[in-house]
């Protein structure tokens, strides 16, 4: 499994959640960090998963573990050396595409490609054409029940969220209902681990009376959830799926959530927490004080809301399940035979399969031609990637 690096994001974490659970009777399995390595490093060492770091050849490290499939965690655009050359027809490739986007030098040799929600696979077809021969799944992100136990608290008054300290993964929306919820519910507290400058800056005020507690980012995230009696999520360009949100879930916590249906955002983020039944869903900002007020307040429907919550993690996101799933899509990709969608199949020349590659982009330039006159930015980052593919020292 293969990601960029090898950090603390839900890509990262996936990544070494899935090379956990996989079954090693019937699988070798293997980390990369293909651009270098990160904090998750050690952890998939405890779990005796063989690592290698970057900067490195892909096509290298693929033909000297003799790797059969190659499953490359990325945003989904053309990214010069994340895939690997396929010679004959291998490696497999299985592509989890965590941001929608398309690649518009290599995606004929993408065999499966993976949507870590409902709403990602949809966006993704609707936006771009499908290829013949090539897989369109649905594989949520894994929680691992294992390190997110279960832990009766005391009922209280405790609200917060966790996330990596980027500001598109938050939500100005704390600076403003931090204070109102604070003022309705006397007894609060509010944790929040690795927020950014820009949201902890803008509530200093708030936080020198005590009642605001600052987390730094760690990996250790289960003895936080268990704090929590709301779990309060908001992100600028929403999620595709939303790590923080399935744990805190598996985790009996109810999650206040705000949608973001506009134009470029994700929204998956209401795929997970159904309104009123695991959750609840703002749909504005200024509405989003007065849900987590809401939950704080009445015990009853935030404990009914939390068993629905846990009920619906086990079911959908639990570890050890999408993994059996994972492993069906590669036996299932390993036994099919290769298909005339399939890049060089008799041949292992690469200039030769760069230029396939391109020549089979080119069919949909009838449909791309309609989607980039729309999309005019799209149109110059797609340029960039055809110019860094065929011209790099320019």
């Amino acid at each position: 499994m293969v990601c960029n690096y090898l950090g603390l994001g839900g890509s990262e974490k996936t990544l070494q959640i899935f090379c956990k659970y996989l079954d090693r009777a019937r699988f070798d399995v293997y980390a990369c960090g293909r651009l270098g390595g990160g904090i998750r490093v050690d952890e998939l060492k405890k779990l005796d998963i063989p690592v290698f770091t970057g900067p490195l050849d892909l096509d290298e490290l693929v033909t000297r573990l003799q790797i059969d499939i190659c499953h490359v965690h990325r945003s989904g655009h053309y990214e010069r050396g994340s895939l690997p050359t396929k010679r004959k027809g291998w490696p497999r490739i299985v592509e989890t595409n965590v941001f929608q986007d398309y690649d518009v030098v290599e995606n004929a040799v993408i065999d499966c490609h993976l949507f870590v929600s409902l709403f990602s696979r949809y966006r993704y077809l609707e936006r771009f054409p499908w290829l013949a021969g090539a897989r369109y799944e649905t594989l949520y992100n894994p929680v691992d029940f294992e390190e997110i136990r279960h832990a009766k608290k005391e009922p209280g008054h405790v609200f917060g969220r966790c996330g990596r300290p980027d500001f598109q993964k938050w939500h100005e929306v704390y600076i403003e209902a931090l204070p109102v919820i604070l003022e309705k519910v006397s007894d609060a507290r509010c944790l929040l681990k690795g927020a950014p400058e820009e949201i902890t800056s803008g509530i200093q005020d708030t936080i020198h009376d005590g009642r605001v507690t600052l987390l730094p980012p760690t990996l250790d995230v289960a003895g936080f959830y268990r704090e929590l009696d709301v779990f309060a999520h908001a992100a600028r360009v929403g999620e595709t799926f939303g790590c923080v949100i399935a744990e805190a879930m598996a985790c009996g916590v109810p999650v206040v959530t705000l949608s973001t249906p506009q134009r470029k955002k994700a929204n998956a983020q209401v795929e997970l927490v159904e309104h009123g039944v695991t959750g609840l869903v703002c749909e504005r900002p200024g509405d989003f004080a007065n849900a987590v007020v809401e939950l704080l307040m009445d015990q009853e429907l935030r404990l009914r809301l939390g068993r629905a919550s846990r009920d619906k993690a086990l079911s959908e996101f639990e570890a050890g399940r999408l993994a059996r799933q994972l492993e069906t899509i590669y036996f299932e990709l390993m036994e099919q035979r290769p298909s005339n969608t399939e890049v060089l199949a008799n041949s292992a020349d690469l200039s030769l399969q760069k230029k396939n590659v391109w020549r089979r982009a080119t069919g949909f330039i009838p449909y791309a031609a309609r989607f980039l006159l729309r999309h005019p930015t799209k149109l110059r980052q797609l340029r960039e990637q055809w110019r860094s593919f065929h011209f790099p020292n320019t």
